[in-house]
Formats: C-alpha cells, structure tokens, sequence
C-alpha cells in the first residue's frame, strides 16, 4: 500500500502548494463558511482544531466562530512515545512551535479527555467521497480519530483539488463523517461507503 499512498500523497502535496497565499485564503474562507453553517458545528461544545502547516487550509476564521459560539477549543499536541495526539485547551494565539514544524498549546494548556471532544477537525493530504483521508504517513491523526468516542463528529477539511477517486486504506485507517471542500459538504452515511453531496 506504501506505493500507491507515497505516489498520491506527492502529487497532492504538490497540486496544493500551487495555490498562491491569496487564494489559500478566498478558499479557505468559503471553507470555513461551509464548516460553520453545519449542525456538527453548531452543536459541538468542545471543539478540537488543527493549526495548519504549509498550504493546508486555515482554521483561524472556524477558530474565531468557535470563541465567539462559547465553545472550547482545543489543539493537539505530540507527546512523546504515543502514537495519538494529546488534545489540550487553548486559543490559536498561544500556540508555541513544536515538533515536526507544527504549532501546539504550551506545556501549562490542561488535557481534555478524549470523551469530551464533542466534534474534530483534521487535515490531510488526499481524501476521498468514503470519508477516507490520507495523512503525512505518521499515523497520529488515524490513531488520535480512533481513540474518540463515537459519538464524536469527525471532519476533514481539504481543497477540492485534494479529492481523489479513491484512497488507498489499510487496517488502522480511520474514515471521516464529513469531508469540507470549497465546491461541497460530504456526508459519509452511516453503514454506507457512500457519500451525500451538498453543493449549497
């Protein structure tokens, strides 16, 4: 399987870093607006975010709705030795640079609980209309998605160029709920591998 995700994952990574910074940002805000007119989001209390590395998409204006909704947030931070992120409480400006050139909360920020994260938004490289994503290749994400409850909403978010026919899957991936381009909303229905569109 390591050939045909290494092959994607390039091409992706690639296509991505094409977009100049100016239209990053106009996608991602019509990003965001998609995220934010979700039930999911609505009805998280505890929401978990990424801060983005490179050209993946930005979380700042979900972020901004999420303090302004009354709503925890919290950022993953690496902790050495596990396989899964450690989820913590803060805001996007305390964020401290930290291993693999990501941005994390600071030592002090308290742990949640991974059955108090109401609902989870990731990056990835490549995903698919199934739900499935494909990451940077360490894992952390895949294990960190599995050690939620399941009631948890779990969210991709990627620019429609991301999208792929098919990702390639092994045992330990971990399928999203929804995935949030630009162009659509992706519903994976449950016990399904199909996909609801919605293109509003």
């Amino acid at each position: 399987m390591n050939g045909p995700k290494q092959a994607l994952r390039e091409s992706k990574i690639v296509a991505r870093l094409r977009l100049s910074s100016e239209d990053r940002a106009s996608l991602s805000h019509t990003i965001a607006a998609r995220v934010i007119a979700l039930e999911a989001f609505e009805r998280a209390r505890t929401l978990a975010l990424y801060s983005p590395m490179g050209a993946e998409v930005d979380t700042a204006e979900i972020a901004q709705a999420a303090a302004a909704g009354g709503k925890r947030i919290a950022y993953p931070r690496i902790v050495q030795g596990r396989r899964a992120l450690e989820l913590a409480a803060c805001g996007p400006d305390v964020l401290r640079p930290g291993d693999l050139h990501t941005r994390e909360p600071p030592a002090d920020a308290p742990a949640i609980p991974m059955s108090e994260i109401d609902a989870i938004i990731v990056p990835g490289v490549a995903f698919d209309a199934s739900g499935h994503r494909l990451g940077r290749g360490r894992g952390h994400y895949d294990a960190t998605l599995a050690s939620l409850p399941a009631r948890a909403v779990r969210m991709g978010l990627a620019f429609e160029m991301q999208m792929a026919p098919a990702v390639p899957q092994e045992e330990h991936d971990v399928a999203l709920d929804i995935v949030v381009t630009e162009a659509a909303v992706r519903f994976r229905v449950p016990g399904d591998s199909a996909v609801g569109d919605t293109s509003h």
